[in-house]
């Protein structure tokens, strides 16, 4: 099983990806998951993250002298360049990173943040100004611009609890699940199977 297709299946977060009508055909292929058209793999993690210690600046003795302890030295990090260093955690990255699959963008935010946890999701989720509240998401509006008339729903799963703001359209929106193996099963019942070649 190659890894994109060991993660698609067993990811906790597989969130906003889009996906050809076909998703769940491809699966039954052992060499071709997404026979046609790009699939785009949103992971948003939503809990707290230390971003100095995923992303170390290996040479500012700034993050040094701050981080006594918590500083992970540059001889324990994964480096990327004389500048940055990966967790020891996360040799994945690292060699999607030397690969030319991975880029680190840092410093990223908006202006005059109010240090808000929940406001900051709703800007990130909306694609919207710090001044500015809208309730569509960037991906849901990207689905109402792109999927209108599209033969399947199935454009954009969450795999979460609940759909996040950010597949939320005025029109479309994405579907939230927890179990895809689930929906693979159903779709595959006979009901579903019959359902779906009468409206072929």
């Amino acid at each position: 099983m190659n890894s994109r297709r060991r993660f698609i299946n067993q990811s906790a977060l597989f969130s906003g990806s889009l996906l050809i009508p076909g998703f769940l055909k491809a699966w039954e292929h052992e060499t071709q998951i997404l026979p046609q058209g790009k699939v785009v793999v949103v992971i948003q993690l939503s809990g707290g993250n230390d971003g100095l210690n995923t992303v170390i600046p290996v040479r500012n003795d700034i993050y040094y002298r701050e981080r006594p302890v918590l500083g992970i030295k540059k001889s324990n990090s994964l480096l990327l360049n004389e500048e940055a260093g990966l967790h020891p955690s996360l040799p994945g990255f690292q060699s999607l990173y030397n690969e030319g699959h991975l880029s680190v963008i840092n410093g990223v935010g908006y202006p005059n943040p109010d240090r808000s946890h929940f406001r900051s999701m709703d800007i990130w989720q909306t694609a919207s100004d710090a001044n500015e509240y809208v309730y569509t998401g960037w991906l849901g509006r990207f689905i109402d611009a792109n999927c209108s008339g599209c033969d399947h729903p199935s454009q954009v799963l969450e795999m979460d609890d609940t759909l996040s703001l950010a597949l939320k359209g005025e029109v479309q929106k994405g579907i939230a699940l927890k179990d895809p193996v689930r929906l693979y099963r159903a779709a595959k019942e006979k009901f579903y199977t019959d359902l779906s070649a009468s409206h072929q």
